[in-house]
């Protein structure tokens, strides 16, 4: 090609790249008629080096990374790092790092990558940093014991690097929070039935490193219990044998504040041998202490046992009087007695025959038959027997009447006086009441008491005994005391939940001079003696599912006592565990991960607009509807009904719903190799990342 210019030429090696080398010839042309001259030279082409170390990556500690990197046009290739990692072989593409624990500790490091180019092309250089994630560890602490009673605080539980937290449970007890380290259990019912439960511990890592968990053993113990029995008395002289019970002893251990001895001190039933110091001081206190297994705490209960002394008496000596006279008994003599009764084998009567020094007035009987033995009997505090002696009055005979000691009846009885009369003209029966005799003129006469006589809660009875002129009239009285009948209602039947307590409101008295409540069950009254009581189920009561409530009311003597009974049905309160959060694809279903106990029936319901397969069963099968994947979540939530009158158990969880991304790259296009080109027709939707690759050579 010839140039008319002097300026140099300039040439474009673009098309010869492929070649690598081109020849460039300058021709001249001369003036004629000398020939041309041309020159050749030879361009060669250096191909520039590419350097490409790849996207940022993360790892997570204790793993090596291989580079994800390319490199063109390379006379050779150094990998190089900020940190003090190493690489397998840094002259490769995908040489491998070791990250070293510095560089763990910062937790990044950048990688550079030098591609060197032929001559005279300079060199390319490219870098990645490279994440590393520390790896999570967890303890949940040495395995504990603790009493039935009692909750576990897991402050022996350690964790690094961990991004979340999650307690779990082999059992069915409860967290406080099972999110935090520190948590702390509440064993259930179950768990203590079990004895043991496993508590696990689990960690998550930052991706890419992995979850971590531990556990402990948690062993629970059972509460020993203590019931010393209710207080009692005994006669001096006497031992007792302990009505106790225990539950879950270890041991038995009796003890006492007095200076008596226990047969066998280790058993429930022990027999008890007051000393004279007991007996002197007139009680002991008897205490059962029950060892629990550590680390419950012992059970301790006491009751009372009082001492009675035996009653002693003299009634005197023997001693004559005249038919006419009195006789007082100031020889008598009485210790430890409760109550005195003076008796006689005659018809006489004593001024008041419950005194020591009573005043005796023969009767026409005694006077007649000459004699009278008088009889002291004197009652000793229960259970001592009663104790008499008696001495002989020698008499004269005088009319006299008897008409009995007081008595006691029950309302709707009728009395047959227990009187008697000597040297009788006529007997005459007369009431300060309104009641009526059946015969008024015999000493056993049947007395009737009128509705006055029980409203008034007794009568006096008047036995007139008419002498043979010139005596006088012989009178005597008894008072007769109408006790009412005692009535109870125990109420009627009821159910309560097992978390709860029942007030027996509905039971209803009337006469009872005491009141007991018991049952048949182990629960617990909040008093056993008055008439609507707290009841608190007991375990055993729990898993029988019911147990009978008496109620017992005491009449005055000699009236009868009256009981009523109600069943209380215990119903088992539900439980729901809906599972722990999910995150579905759109276009998936999600089948729920869900528990349930107690369940009379299992509804799930959404707070979305999707559908479940069978919202009556524990692992459900949602559908989410388009509104809501638009939404991206939907709570779901399981309500478990209880049997009544237990409250509903309802739990929640929550499902995530991610879109579907989609791409289009845009239509095919045509462009000169001179030229770049933007793929300004791309289109996406929903994607996290974007990344172009190419089948060629040349950087997107």
């Amino acid at each position: 090609m010839m140039h008319n210019r002097s300026e140099p030429d300039l040439y474009s090696w673009r098309h010869d790249l492929t070649a690598g080398t081109v020849t460039l010839t300058l021709t001249a042309q001369s003036a004629a008629p000398c020939v041309e001259a041309s020159d050749a030279m030879v361009l060669t082409i250096s191909e520039q080096a590419t350097a490409n170390a790849g996207v940022d990556a993360t790892i997570c500690e204790g793993s090596t990374y291989t580079m994800i990197a390319t490199a063109t046009n390379a006379a050779s290739i150094t990998w190089s790092s900020n940190g003090t990692g190493t690489f397998a072989d840094a002259t490769i593409e995908d040489a491998v790092y070791t990250p070293s624990a510095a560089d763990i500790l910062n937790g990044t490091v950048t990688l550079t990558m030098t591609v060197t180019s032929a001559s005279p092309c300079i060199n390319a250089v490219d870098q990645m940093v490279l994440s590393i994630n520390p790896q999570a560890t967890v303890s949940a602490g040495a395995d504990a014991t603790i009493c039935e009673t009692g909750t576990y605080t897991l402050n022996a539980a350690t964790a690094t690097n961990a991004t979340s937290l999650l307690w779990t449970s082999t059992g069915t007890g409860t967290f406080d929070d099972a999110t935090i380290l520190n948590a702390e259990y509440t064993p259930s019912v179950a768990d203590i039935t079990a004895g043991t439960v496993t508590l696990t511990l689990t960690a998550q890592s930052a991706a890419p490193c992995v979850e971590a968990s531990d556990a402990m053993v948690l062993t629970i113990s059972e509460q020993s219990t203590a019931n010393a029995g209710v207080d009692a008395t005994i006669c001096e002289g006497s031992t007792y044998t302990m009505i106790a019970t225990a539950t879950n002893a270890a041991s038995i251990t009796w003890s006492s504040n007095g200076t008596g001895t226990f047969a066998d001190a280790t058993i429930e039933d022990a027999v008890y041998t007051p000393s004279a110091a007991d007996i002197l001081n007139g009680s002991v206190t008897l205490t059962m202490t029950v060892t629990s297994a550590s680390p419950c705490i012992n059970a301790v209960d006491q009751m009372v046992l009082s001492i009675n002394p035996q009653a002693t008496v003299s009634a005197g000596a023997d001693a004559t009087i005249c038919e006419t006279g009195t006789y007082t008994l100031n020889a008598a003599t009485a210790t430890n007695a409760t109550s005195l009764l003076w008796t006689s084998t005659g018809t006489g009567t004593f001024d008041d025959a419950t005194i020591l020094n009573a005043e005796y007035t023969p009767s026409v009987a005694d006077i007649t038959a000459g004699t009278v033995t008088l009889t002291l009997t004197a009652q000793s505090a229960a259970p001592c027997v009663e104790a008499s002696d008696a001495m002989t009055l020698t008499i004269s005979e005088q009319a006299t009447a008897n008409a009995g000691t007081d008595a006691t009846i029950c309302e709707g009885s009728t009395y047959t006086m227990i009187a008697t009369a000597t040297n009788a003209a006529s007997i005459t029966w007369s009431s300060n009441g309104t009641g009526t005799f059946a015969d008024a003129t015999i000493e056993d006469a049947v007395y009737t008491p009128s509705a006055a006589d029980i409203l008034n809660g007794s009568v006096t009875l008047t036995m007139t005994v008419t002498s043979a002129s010139p005596c006088i009239n012989a009178i005597d009285q008894m008072v007769l005391s109408i006790n009412p009948q005692a009535t109870v209602s125990a109420g009627a039947d009821a159910t309560i939940c097992e978390t709860g307590t029942y007030t027996l409101s509905g039971a209803t008295q009337s006469n009872a001079t005491s009141l007991a409540w018991t049952t048949s069950g182990d629960g617990s009254f909040s008093s056993t003696t008055v008439l609507n009581p707290i009841y608190t189920p007991g375990a055993n009561d729990l898993t029988a599912g019911s147990v009978t409530l008496t109620l017992t009311a005491q009449s005055a003597a000699p009236c009868v006592e009256a009981s009523d009974a109600m069943t209380l049905t215990i119903n088992e309160q539900a439980t729901a565990n809906a599972g722990v959060d999910a995150t579905i694809c759109e276009g998936s279903t999600y089948t729920m991960i869900a528990t349930a106990t107690n369940a009379a029936s299992i509804t799930w319901s959404s707070n979305g607009t999707g559908t479940f397969a069978d919202a009556t069963i524990e692992d459900a099968v949602y559908t989410p509807s388009a509104a809501d994947i638009l939404n991206g979540t939907v709570t779901l939530t399981m309500t478990v009904t209880s049997a009544s009158p237990c409250i509903n158990a309802i739990d929640q969880m929550v499902l995530s719903i991610n879109p579907q991304a989609t791409v289009n790259a845009g239509t095919d296009a045509t462009i000169c190799e001179t030229g770049t080109y933007t793929l300004s027709g791309a289109t996406s939707t929903n994607a996290s990342s974007i990344l172009w690759t190419t089948s060629g050579n040349r950087h997107l």
